[in-house]
């Protein structure tokens, strides 16, 4: 009986320090490591989340875009390259343009379902254009994985985080927490695997 106290007064001090204190943000700070935007052959952009079937992009792959064409516009790679679905990619190839990427500076893939399948696609897409140093954009919490994969694929990453200070009311921020476990499970089965 005192062992379910000690645990349960556990996991009420768990569930209060991740909704109630800066940890969750800090950690995908962390997550993220630091940005090194340099000029490079191309920037990607991974996919995340999808859109609906109407085409609208979820925030985190809104957000991704964004952050891809601003870079584009800063004149760091000559190509922005959109990964994901095909719903993904085919809203975020016509909401770049809309934001002035030409599209022949716009190469897309659409077959990867995981991350490791879209690293498989970028070598095959990118390599043989000789496209090797990429800026490579997604979320901090996802950065350590994609980031991983993308290097074993055969390319220099040049990692451009997503904005990594994160929310600030508690239920987001159990949210965050909640992503941040399930990013870290999905490091360690890779790892387990033998795909990092």
């Amino acid at each position: 009986m005192h062992g379910l106290r000690i645990l349960g007064a556990a996991a009420v001090l768990l569930f209060l320090v991740a909704a109630f204190t800066p940890l969750a943000n800090v950690l995908n700070i962390r997550m993220a490591g630091t940005a090194r935007l340099e000029p490079s052959d191309a920037i990607v952009v991974m996919g995340r989340g999808g859109a609906d079937g109407d085409g609208v992009l979820t925030n985190r792959s809104l957000r991704r875009l964004l952050r891809g064409v601003s870079l584009y516009r800063e004149g760091l790679a000559p190509i922005l390259v959109l990964s994901g679905t095909k719903v993904e990619t085919r809203s975020r190839l016509e909401l770049a343009r809309g934001l002035g990427v030409p599209e022949t500076a716009i190469l897309t893939t659409h077959e990867g379902l995981t991350t490791k399948q879209e690293a498989a696609e970028l070598s095959q897409l990118l390599q043989p254009l000789g496209r090797r140093r990429i800026l490579l954009v997604a979320d901090p919490i996802d950065m350590p994985r994609a980031r991983s994969l993308v290097e074993r694929a055969g390319f220099v990453v040049h990692p451009a985080p997503t904005a990594a200070s994160g929310p600030s009311g508690p239920e987001s921020r159990l949210g965050l927490v909640r992503d941040i476990a399930i990013e870290l499970t999905a490091l360690g089965y890779y790892r387990l695997t033998g795909a990092l």
